[in-house]
Formats: structure tokens, C-alpha cells, sequence
């Protein structure tokens, strides 16, 4: 007999992540009755609930941007550090066992269990008043940031005066014109609908982010040895795909966001060096708070 499981996501139906889940849903369907909640965000519900209802059992298994995690792992925020990762490379493979034992541990402890890192896309800032060509251009644009003080963090060092907001909320402050700038991976500034308010994007590629996709631990402990090692196996092989989706979607998005004629610049050099300047003093407050991730991460 088959396993009843719910899963859950937060994006439309053209998200990569969207894509994933469905295709680890037909992987899983000989052996899992599935009910998958496309966007729990339709339901005018936040993205953030997605860990509560995890832990609950409301849904058996998510995915939810690793900053989300903060308040149940505040370890997690090294992964929004500005500038952490050189390119796709590095962080997939400083992303080993160690760094993922490390965080399924400590999420254990709080009833969900990790099954994989899904590549969020990389990070940029997009404005309805100019592209951003140095600091001074970042000053008193009210910028939405994701609720992680860590973004929020960031964007004041910037300049800019963060707006935080969830994903549900952010859908209707841009609907109501209500900010003036936002970061995020190309995919969701496509997805979002964004182009059709903000005009200018400056790709400073500040942070290479990442969803955690889990499951319920209580569920995952109760199922056969052998439908556990299904979920194993289908969620290393889905997330392989997934990777594969985030990073050829960068290219095809450059040339729709172009077709819109929407100005797309490189952030220039000089520019770049004040961002890392001025956010270099979060590195410092993360590792003097938590000097034992030193050893999770490694970078060159």
C-alpha cells in the first residue's frame, strides 16, 4: 500500500523549483500517494510557514530559501554572506558532507530532516529609478529584502532602506508600487513579474543562494527502510536536474529580460570593490559569533 505524503512549495508553475518538485513527485508516485500544494502563497499563506507546517506534519516535505531558516538554525546565515562563493563550483563543492551533516544535525533537533541543497539562483538588484553605478546610487531607494537581518543588514551598509517583506507580502507591495528597488535571482524577478515594474537591473551577483529542501523527521523515521532509501535516492537525483535547470536558466532569462527592453548591466569593478568594502564587517560579526563554521565551509 502505498504512503500518503503532502509536499509543499511557494512559486508558480514556471519556477525551476516548481519544475523539480513536480518531476520528483512522478519519481516518487509508485511507491507515495502524493498531494502537492503548488504555491501555498495563493492561499494567502507566508512562504516562512512552510518550516512550521514541515515540523508539524502539515506538509511532509518543502523547500524554502536557506535565510528563512535563521530563526531555527542561525548558523544557516552563512550562506547569505556577500561575495561567500567565486562561482557555482565552488559552493557546490563546499557544500560536502561535512557542511551538510553539520546543518542536517542541527535541523534534526528541530524535527525536520535535510535532503538536499537546491541552487536558488544568483542574487542581483533591479530598480524602477536607475541602475546602480556606485553607492551614492543605492542611497534612500526603498529596497525589499527577504525578513533575514542579515539581508537586512546588508542593504543598509549599502545604502539602500530595506523593506522587509515575505514572499506573499512582497507580490503585493510591488503590485502597489510601494518599493523602489529588490534583489533577486533572475528566475524570480521573471516569475514575479517584476520586469513589468522595475526597468533597471544591475547584476552585482552578491549572493549565490540556496533553498533547503527537507522533510518532516517524525514522517521520515516511521517510513519503510525502503521507501526511505526512494527519497534518498530520487532527491539526490532531482536536485542534480535542478542544478542543471538553475544554471541554464541564467542565459535564457538574460535574453527575455532583454526583449522587454529593460537596461541589464554588469556592475563595474570599482563598485563592486565599495560593495565588498562596506559589507566586509559581516564576515567578521558572523565568525566571532560562530568561529566553528570556519571549518564547514571552505572557500579558495
Amino acid at each position: 500500500m502505498r504512503k500518503k505524503i503532502l509536499i509543499g512549495g511557494y512559486q508558480g508553475a514556471d519556477s525551476i523549483h516548481t519544475i523539480s518538485m513536480k518531476r520528483f513527485n512522478n519519481e516518487i508516485r509508485e511507491n507515495f500517494m502524493v498531494d502537492f500544494t503548488m504555491d501555498i502563497t495563493n492561499n494567502n499563506e507566508k512562504a516562512s510557514s512552510l518550516i512550521e507546517k514541515t515540523q508539524k506534519q502539515e506538509i511532509h516535505i518543502s523547500y524554502l530559501l536557506s535565510s528563512y531558516f535563521e530563526k531555527i538554525l542561525p548558523e544557516i546565515k552563512i550562506l547569505d554572506l556577500p561575495y561567500l562563493f567565486k562561482n557555482r563550483n565552488e559552493a557546490y563543492n563546499s557544500l560536502n558532507s561535512e557542511f551538510f551533516n553539520y546543518i542536517n544535525d542541527q535541523l534534526i533537533d528541530q524535527n525536520i530532516r535535510l535532503l538536499a541543497f537546491w541552487d536558488n539562483g544568483i542574487r542581483h538588484i533591479s530598480s524602477k529609478i536607475k541602475l546602480i553605478k556606485n553607492l551614492a546610487d543605492c542611497k534612500g531607494q526603498i529596497i525589499r529584502t527577504t525578513p533575514s537581518p542579515l539581508h537586512i543588514e546588508i542593504f543598509e551598509k549599502l545604502g539602500f532602506s530595506p523593506k522587509p517583506l515575505d514572499v506573499r507580502d512582497f507580490k503585493i507591495a510591488l503590485e502597489n508600487n510601494d518599493i523602489d528597488a529588490q534583489e533577486n535571482p533572475l528566475t524570480n524577478y521573471w516569475n514575479f513579474g517584476v520586469y513589468k515594474k522595475q526597468k533597471f537591473i544591475t547584476l552585482t551577483s552578491h549572493i549565490l543562494s540556496f533553498c533547503l529542501f527537507v522533510i518532516n523527521n517524525d514522517y521520515f523515521n516511521k517510513l519503510s527502510d525502503f521507501n526511505k532509501k526512494i527519497l534518498i535516492k530520487k532527491s539526490k537525483e532531482v536536485t542534480e536536474h535542478q542544478n542543471k535547470l538553475a544554471i541554464n536558466e541564467d542565459c535564457i532569462l538574460t535574453k527575455k529580460i532583454k526583449s522587454k527592453n529593460i537596461t541589464i548591466e554588469n556592475i563595474n569593478e570599482k563598485t563592486l570593490e565599495e560593495f565588498k568594502r562596506v559589507t566586509n564587517v559581516l564576515y567578521e560579526n558572523y565568525f566571532e559569533t560562530y568561529p566553528h563554521m570556519k571549518e564547514y565551509i571552505k572557500t579558495n
